[in-house]
């Protein structure tokens, strides 16, 4: 299955569509609007061709446009990469918008094609006792992560992050042993907390105080795991993909706060958290 690349993007101007690299500002190609449906065109560019819309003129123009352009596309026949290539565009038309200079995008376009090319999955430990019975599976499901729980037989040295409870300060220091990135996450009976995430490499593990309430018998609901993954998707997207400081609006991601949501009512808030560099260290 054939995608545009990520750095191109389609736009229209009066009754001329235009296939835009994002990067230089400039123009791939240009052709006048013959009847082309936009929108499935669009479709089936960014997130490949399907029995129905073979034969259709919106397919006929990408089949010219391979043939003319074969460098502006990519040719996917794992599963896997296909939804990591389909994945990977929904956020990058979400983040275009915001993306603070053409040189940020272009280094995210780099990593971009270097997590394409090499195949990169990263791997994620969760340690969240039977608390989230659910969120392994929903993290699973997203392409480009690869996700071990604590009671797996099979566990490596070192993972690229570690999602963990908050219980002791003194155990979850030696996190560090197991990944330079520790992502904390509490469910209590009134409210949800995700964060901080901690780059243990340069920041001492914060000594963090939470409800002393017992979580493992807190009733989850489905929903609010398929919630909390939603951040999760989010945070770990802008982590590996290295947007942190690529676009604006993301001031309050969760390197010095975390994430607090009402159970309730869903009303959310940041609270921040001390950090201090591992210099610092006495």
């Amino acid at each position: 299955m054939n995608f545009l690349n990520h750095k191109f993007q389609i736009v229209k101007e009066a009754n001329i569509i235009i296939i835009k690299n994002s990067i230089s500002n400039s123009a791939l190609v240009t052709f006048k609007d013959n009847g082309i449906d936009l929108d499935k065109f669009k479709q089936i560019m960014y997130y490949g061709q399907s029995d129905e819309t073979d034969g259709s003129l919106e397919s006929l123009e990408m089949d010219k446009l391979i043939n003319s352009f074969p460098f502006g596309f990519t040719s996917c026949s794992d599963n896997r990469m296909k939804s990591l290539f389909k994945f990977i565009r929904q956020y990058t038309e979400f983040f275009l918008p915001v993306m603070i200079s053409r040189d940020l995008f272009e280094e995210y376009i780099n990593r971009v094609e270097e997590i394409i090319i090499d195949k990169k999955i990263f791997d994620v430990y969760l340690s969240l006792g039977n608390s989230l019975p659910h969120l392994s599976k929903l993290l699973s499901e997203i392409p480009f992560l690869n996700v071990t729980e604590e009671n797996d037989d099979i566990k490596k040295d070192k993972y690229d992050i570690v999602i963990t409870k908050g219980r002791d300060y003194e155990k979850d220091k030696l996190w560090v042993q197991k990944s330079e990135r520790i992502l904390f996450l509490n469910v209590t009976q009134s409210k949800i907390e995700i964060g901080p995430l901690v780059f243990a490499s340069k920041f001492i593990i914060p000594n963090i105080e939470f409800e002393s309430i017992n979580t493992s018998s807190t009733h989850i609901l489905k929903q609010e795991e398929s919630l909390i993954c939603f951040f999760l998707e989010r945070i770990l997207y802008i982590n590996f993909f290295e947007l942190y400081d690529k676009t604006s609006g993301i001031e309050f991601f969760p390197t010095r706060s975390r994430i607090c949501i009402d159970r309730m009512n869903l009303h959310g808030y940041g609270e921040l958290v001390p950090m201090y560099p591992i210099q610092l260290e006495v």
